[in-house]
């Protein structure tokens, strides 16, 4: 079985019902985590995932929503005994955070129980092959946004494609990734009133929505990193969505936290 779950769907500033952005994806009862911020250890043990089969965790980018509980994590592994190997993927500008940030609380190089956390850095060129195995391909591309970042395409067993916009302007390099993508996460941190403010933080706001899912044609969009409690809520984003035939003809899901869709 495949599947994505939505751990977060808030942008930078969570709201009561919104963790920050995060995904996980499950493919033969393994799982690759895209970002991580909020509590991931307790969304995992909420969600019954067996926390041995998580692998692989890649950071899109280094803006503090995306990384932040990475540390917490860490340690929750260590704590329960974890042996099995944790690849951390991530831009060298990223890596730059995240080193120093797991170092200042002694997380790589425990002297009892410790497990061995291998860092791969991305590179940063188009379409980068970033690994292979039974469960996942996995690729990326440069996008936008106001410091390097970088969105994912995952490829499962059967064919099926899912890829994550991240946090970015318009660009072509994602319009390039992402077309003919089966499944397509698209960020929207702002509503049409805050075009000049998505403009200067190189985010997407409402009247690019409809173009670029058209564009990229995918069978099943997905509206993610958006806050009920700024710029756009969930109820704004749906009302949006719904005026002025923005949108083509494609199934299009604003996901709430926790909520989870099977990967055909």
């Amino acid at each position: 079985m495949a599947r994505v779950i939505f751990l977060g769907t808030a942008s930078a500033l969570p709201s009561a019902t919104q963790d920050n952005s995060s995904l996980l994806f499950e493919s033969n009862g393994y799982y690759l985590m895209i970002d991580c911020s909020g509590t991931p250890y307790r969304k995992l043990l909420h969600l019954g995932i067996d926390t041995k089969k998580l692998q692989h965790i890649l950071i899109t980018h280094h803006h503090v929503d995306h990384c932040y509980a990475l540390p917490s994590l860490v340690e929750c592994l260590w704590i329960e005994g974890r042996e099995e190997p944790l690849h951390i993927y991530a831009l060298r500008s990223a890596i730059a955070i995240i080193e120093p940030l797991l170092d200042l609380f002694d997380l790589r190089h425990r002297m009892i129980n410790y497990f061995p956390i291998v860092i791969h850095p991305i590179d940063g060129d188009e379409n980068e092959f970033i690994f292979q195995n039974a469960n996942f391909t996995v690729r990326s591309t440069p996008t936008l946004h106001a410091l390097p970042s970088v969105a994912t395409k995952i490829t499962f067993p059967k064919g099926s494609t899912f890829v994550y916009s991240s946090d970015t302007a318009p660009c072509q390099t994602l319009v390039d990734f992402a077309k003919g993508a089966d499944n397509f996460v698209m960020e929207c941190t702002f509503c049409d009133e805050d075009d000049q403010l998505a403009e200067l933080t190189r985010h997407l706001h409402s009247s690019e929505w409809g173009d670029l899912a058209s564009t990229i044609g995918a069978d099943h969009t997905f509206m993610i990193h958006h806050s009920d409690v700024s710029f756009c809520s969930y109820q704004r984003v749906r009302e949006e969505i719904s005026r002025g035939n923005k949108f083509p003809s494609q199934k299009v899901t604003i996901p709430r936290d926790l909520d989870e869709f099977v990967i055909e």
